[in-house]
């Protein structure tokens, strides 16, 4: 299902403000962009991607998975499965033996806008209670306050969610979604990490493309609607997308202006995001969707960027419809500034062009000390490739000066070498939002594998590099 496109001029949207905004996001030395989608008046006026990340790859997004478990609860609220006001345990009862008072008075409300009581996150918490039921562990957990007086950001309330959807359906989330959402909206690709059998996630795991976002976004945009049809009960994004609870102890700007059903509010609109910077951001007043993927942190800053430059170029909030002339030049120009974006190579990023078949071959050990990825017992230099050893898997990464994909897994690499023959490795987790830098040391025989921003694990992504793909199904 072709999205509808249009030029930036034609839906009312300066270009020389628009390629202001790319220009600050490549600049932001906190931001690497992977994918940016605008869509205004329900068009996509802008659609670029950072190579080696490319459309229609499908990735985790981290937390921009509970905007979809909050779609799911969106039909169990209509389908009359469930309340916003049933107490979590009329769900739940045999989970919640020798709770205590302020566990049996949390209803789903409190869970869907982290409302539950506690103070922090509980999710290490409700592990090590219940390693194998961290829902029965979550509710061991007596909150500090009182249900729906304190915002905390916490994950097993999501899982909550998922399990009590999975109870009432007898499917997983992703199931509930594709007749009814996903594919009413033309999303194609969703992958959910499962918590356990038949139990996605919930507060993560979900692995889709851009389009995907932009698509929910627009749904969301248009209360729940797509081209005149209902696809999400009447009245839903209006609750789902103001203010549940407060959550003013929050320092960020965009994170202290209260929080929805799985949906966070802004200084303007209203989002869903991810960790590492995953964005679903939603400006009703300027009928303006924003979808992006990238490695950052913190988040703020791109955020800041909106507000700054693309909020202006928007022009003044108000009905559909331009506001400013068409400008074909200004339009053009965008096109040609955001048709062949990548990312910096890690020669490049280093600084080191020597030719590459000065890399010092051998086999390298882990550094001792050194912060490295332990997967990767070993690594080699042999053959034009960097060869990772992890246990009962092998991975053959070229080394070369462009990014190069490597075989067999969704990963893409860059090379640069030293004069002393040190290699250096960028190898960019496609599925993930993330980076792996690897580098040898040819003087000691060793290796270090870092993150520049270390993953998540368990929030849906392996931790063997071999393994960093979606999951089948």
């Amino acid at each position: 299902m072709t999205f509808p496109v249009s030029t930036p001029s034609a839906e009312g949207i300066d270009p020389a403000g628009l390629a202001a905004f790319v220009d600050a996001v490549e600049a932001d030395p906190g931001i690497e962009p992977h994918g940016l989608i605008i869509q205004r008046h329900g068009r996509r006026v802008l659609e670029t991607y950072w190579s080696p990340h490319r459309r229609g790859e499908v990735r985790l997004v981290y937390s921009l998975s509970k905007s979809f478990t909050g779609a799911a609860l969106a039909l169990a609220v209509g389908d009359g499965l469930l309340s916003l006001d049933d107490p979590v345990g009329e769900h739940l009862p045999d989970l919640l033996d020798g709770a205590d008072e302020r566990t049996r008075r949390m209803r789903i409300r409190h869970l869907a806008s982290m409302a539950t009581g506690h103070q922090d996150e509980t999710l290490l918490f409700a592990l090590a209670a219940d390693v194998d039921d961290p829902v029965r562990g979550f509710f061991t957990l007596r909150p500090e306050h009182e249900p729906g007086t304190w915002f905390a950001y916490n994950q097993p309330p999501v899982l909550v969610l998922s399990t009590i959807l999975h109870r009432l359906t007898g499917r997983r989330l992703v199931d509930q979604l594709r007749p009814r959402v996903l594919d009413p909206i033309g999303i194609g690709d969703l992958r959910w990490r499962r918590h356990g059998p038949g139990v996605d996630l919930g507060f993560s795991g979900v692995f889709t493309d851009l389009d995907a976002i932009a698509r929910l976004g627009q749904l969301h945009l248009d209360d729940g609607t797509w081209d005149g049809r209902r696809i999400l009960p009447d009245g839903w994004v209006a609750q789902a997308s103001r203010p549940q609870i407060t959550n003013e102890q929050r320092p960020e700007p965009d994170w202290s202006r209260g929080y929805g059903f799985q949906l966070w509010m802004g200084r303007h609109g209203y989002r869903g995001d991810g960790a590492f910077g995953q964005y679903m951001v939603v400006l009703p007043e300027h009928d303006t969707v924003i979808a992006f993927f990238s490695h950052a942190e913190p988040m703020q800053p791109f955020m800041d960027l909106i507000w700054d430059l693309l909020l202006p170029a928007l022009g003044p909030a108000g009905p559909a419809g331009p506001s400013r002339p068409v400008d074909a030049d200004g339009d053009a120009a965008v096109a040609a500034r955001t048709s062949d974006l990548r990312l910096p190579t890690a020669a490049e990023r280093t600084g080191r062009h020597h030719p590459l078949s000065a890399a010092a071959p051998g086999r390298f050990t882990r550094a001792e000390g050194a912060p490295s990825h332990l997967s990767i017992t070993a690594v080699e230099v042999a053959g034009g490739h960097l060869v990772l050893h992890e246990d009962g898997h092998t991975t053959r990464v070229p080394l070369t000066a462009a990014w190069t994909d490597v075989a067999g897994i969704p990963a893409s690499a860059s090379a640069a070498v030293d004069g002393s023959g040190r290699v250096t490795v960028d190898l960019v987790m496609r599925a993930t939002p993330h980076r792996l830098e690897v580098v040898t040391d040819p003087a000691g025989s060793t290796f270090t594998a870092t993150w520049p921003l270390f993953p998540l694990f368990g929030a849906g992504v392996d931790g063997v590099i071999a393994r960093m793909r979606p999951p089948d199904d």
